[in-house]
């Protein structure tokens, strides 16, 4: 069972998500497992109720609770594993280190950590976790700019109901072409569910094979570029590598059409801001939204702050939901490490996502 076939299967999850992955994503950490000798693993402080979930499904696991990065790193020397507890000392004091668990989907800062990327070490993520309600906002920033809301939540104050045109066209989803840059966790998400809106769905991915029945074409990403032209909406959902920074800069911009709505609930370093400001000026971008900045935290008197742009302070992974996906994915890779199977959202660390 690959990840996505266990997060559409658990039963923890309450959503549906597409199963076209290949079993690449898994590895073995353990051959075999000594049930004699239980192994070290550093967890954060969880509540009872979690703690006993975990331990159930681990039983040759010893779960050792840290509350802080210090604390973890003062007992990492013998331990096999670190689950969110990821920096470069501790990678350089945990000698016996098989596997560590980032917290996040994105895993670029601890990419930074040669020792850990140079290692042997499994490095898996929350991919998918955070996918359902990324995927939700990326299609509200798309609807509040196609409808126009945010006009009518502001005249909405004045008690009046307006009459007649408002001085911009109220526009529709169905027959429009979204281009989704990745076609992973979050990127399948926004997919999803821009075709039940009647989108035609464009993606590329470098390692999705199979076409899923809500994307009328998938592509390599070296197809990026003529597919530009094509799209009435541009959703960046890529991780951020050496190869995917300023992905998006003037001369993409150039390619697009005109009037083109720009999502980006990826990672800020994909987008060249300042080619981003200069499309909106231009009128070629007609609209942004973007859960992610460049720099960020944004600064006050920034100019995206000024243009026609719908921005959220990286927020969009918050949700009701997002705690019961983390568990899921930690007790599986908990059990599987416990048994010696192989990992779930395994990160290639040779190309970093």
């Amino acid at each position: 069972m690959n990840r996505r076939d266990f997060l559409t299967t658990s039963a923890i999850v309450g959503t549906t998500l597409p199963t076209f992955a290949s079993h690449a994503s898994e590895q073995v950490v353990a051959a075999k497992v000594d049930s004699s000798v239980r192994r070290k693993v550093l967890i954060p402080a969880v509540a009872p109720d979690v703690l006993a979930e975990w331990t159930e499904v681990a039983p040759t696991l010893e779960l050792v609770q840290c509350r802080n990065q210090k604390e973890a790193i003062e007992q990492v020397g013998t331990a096999e594993a670190s689950i969110g507890f990821i920096n470069r000392d501790l990678i350089l004091a945990g000698k016996s280190l098989k596997w560590v668990q980032q917290p996040s989907a994105g895993v670029e800062v601890v990419m930074e950590i040669p020792e850990l990327v140079e290692s042997n070490i499994l490095l898996t993520n929350m991919q998918r976790a955070y996918a359902p309600q990324i995927a939700d906002q990326a299609l509200g920033y798309l609807l509040a700019f196609t409808r126009h809301l945010d006009h009518f939540i502001r005249i909405q104050s004045k008690q009046e109901w307006p009459k007649g045109q408002q001085g911009f066209v109220l526009d529709e989803l169905p027959g429009k072409t979204l281009l989704v840059i990745g076609l992973g966790g979050i990127g399948s998400e926004v997919a999803r569910r821009a075709a039940a809106f009647g989108m035609t769905v464009l993606a590329t991915d470098p390692k999705v094979m199979e076409r899923p029945l809500f994307v009328a074409e998938l592509h390599r990403p070296d197809a990026f570029h003529s597919l530009l032209p094509r799209a009435d909406v541009v959703v960046c959902a890529v991780p951020l590598t050496k190869v995917s920074r300023k992905m998006i800069g003037e001369r993409e911009f150039g390619m697009m059409k005109t009037g083109v709505i720009l999502i980006n609930v990826a990672r800020g370093g994909i987008v060249d801001t300042d080619a981003l400001i200069a499309a909106l000026d231009s009128k070629k971008v007609s609209a942004a939204g973007l859960d992610v900045t460049d720099p960020e935290p944004l600064p006050t008197g920034h100019p995206l702050w000024t243009r026609n742009v719908i921005i959220t302070p990286h927020n969009a992974a918050m949700s009701t939901g997002t705690a019961l996906r983390r568990n899921a994915v930690i007790k599986e890779n908990l059990r599987r490490f416990s048994a010696g199977e192989a990992l779930i959202n395994v990160v290639d660390k040779a190309v970093g996502y």
